[in-house]
């Protein structure tokens, strides 16, 4: 039986999803292209051809599907690294909660001891959002020096100070459009929580040594193993930023809560490692 060009794209589109098909034809129309493109067609040429054309078509059209590949095995490689393990009462709820706070865009305060998962926890707030598409960018403020920080969240401009040898993008810059996690939090200066008080406030800010204004749209997740409220009144941390912060709180309980995790947890690194 005769196949015609739309069926063999609509079959091909259904057993080979991620291969760009290209549509040839000596009948060229609006509609026709429409239609095909309609039906997933990467690209639609009109005879006669010449090869140089149809190369460089090809070539856009595998350059298309290479990061469309490697974008998929990111996106797999970070839900694989944020599962959270375990179905003790304790991590069933916080599941929960996660999953009811995740698609909203409300920013977010995970507290818990060290090396309890709050990072996991972030990333799987990011990866069940809607901004799942877009860059997570996780920053350690205990790790990075004080005479750092403002550089390492806003970037700077070549010649700012010495060693500033180009212009360089900052955290915040970078997770545009995405999350920024910032964790640690309880760990940074008072200069520094009001810096970032105003950019939470104001969405936007300049790099050091620049008089550029940026303007940002990020999703905000920090975490802390501190307790806050005594650092609020210690004089350690500043109110206002905390009630920017914890809009939806998360508690991330320690190991010691949910001992029925313990077997679950050891296949899972004995699958990995062993």
């Amino acid at each position: 039986d005769k196949v015609s060009g739309r069926d063999m794209l609509r079959e091909s589109r259904q057993s080979l999803p991620q291969t760009p098909v290209i549509m040839i034809t000596a009948y060229a129309k609006v509609e026709s292209a429409l239609e095909a493109m309609k039906l997933g067609a990467y690209d639609f040429l009109e005879k006669p051809l010449t090869y140089d054309k149809l190369l460089l078509r090809i070539e856009h059209g595998l350059e298309r599907a290479r990061l469309a590949q490697e974008n998929q095995e990111l996106r797999q490689e970070l839900l694989g690294e944020s599962e959270i393990i375990g179905d003790s009462p304790v991590m069933a709820k916080l599941k929960a909660q996660i999953e009811i706070a995740a698609p909203t865009d409300g920013w977010v305060l995970i507290t818990g001891e060290n090396g309890t998962g709050k990072e996991l926890v972030a990333r799987w707030v990011h990866v069940r959002s809607k901004r799942a598409s877009g860059p997570f960018v996780a920053v350690n403020c205990a790790a990075i020096p004080e005479e750092l920080i403002e550089s390492e969240l806003f970037g700077h401009e070549k010649g700012a100070f010495t060693g500033a040898i180009q212009r360089k993008r900052g955290r915040f810059e970078m997770a545009d459009g995405g999350t920024i996690f910032l964790d640690e939090i309880g760990d940074m200066s008072l200069m520094t929580q009001a810096k970032i008080l105003r950019i939470l406030q104001e969405h936007r800010f300049e790099r050091v040594g620049g008089n550029e204004t940026i303007e940002v749209n990020v999703r905000v997740i920090a975490a802390t193993n501190k307790d806050l409220q005594v650092e609020m009144s210690s004089g350690r941390f500043r109110e206002d930023l905390f009630y920017r912060l914890n809009v939806i709180p998360f508690h991330v309980p320690a190991l010691r809560e949910r001992r029925d995790d313990i077997p679950r947890l050891v296949e899972r690194f004995l699958a990995r490692y062993a």
